[in-house]
């Protein structure tokens, strides 16, 4: 590469390159290539607390709070165990707060004992795998799960 005698503009053997010019291209790919850093981080969620969620959290709305499991514990007659997450008088009440759940993938139903309405997650084989859905459902902020387990099988004979 040679310059010329004042040392503004550049030859090479395909054309002639102002130094400013050049100058300008590098910044603006040094640029887009900060910006493509920017966006990545941001989905990822490294920068800005965003997220690849397309669909991020709404803000809490003003769902009604599960009521307190009765004490003593309500009588059913389970087949499985399951994690109970809600006791609900009005059906209104339960629904709206299995929504909420659902909204967050949480998969859950709802079950009647003695006249009230529970919202119940899972049904497994043993009580250790309802205790470790417990432990899940209070890491994503669910207050007060409680594991019911069917009835004990009794000897006959």
């Amino acid at each position: 590469m040679a310059g010329s005698q004042n040392g503004t503009v550049f030859r090479t053997g395909a054309g002639s390159y102002d130094p400013s010019v050049v100058a300008s291209v590098s910044a603006l790919t040094n640029l887009a290539y900060a910006l493509v850093l920017l966006v990545v981080m941001t989905m990822i969620g490294l920068v800005g607390g965003g997220s690849c969620n397309p669909n991020p959290p709404s803000p809490p709305s003003q769902q009604p709070d599960p009521n307190p499991r009765p004490e003593p514990p309500v009588t059913i007659n389970l087949k499985h165990y399951t994690v109970q997450v809600g006791s609900f008088k009005k059906k209104e009440e339960a629904n709206s707060f299995a929504a909420t759940l659902r909204s967050k993938n949480i998969n859950n139903y709802l079950l009647k004992a003695d006249g009230q309405l529970l919202v119940c997650v899972g049904k497994y084989v043993s009580a250790k795998r309802a205790a470790r859905m417990v432990n899940t459902l209070q890491s994503y902020g669910i207050e007060r799960p409680v594991v019911l387990s069917p009835p004990k099988k009794t000897k006959t004979q």
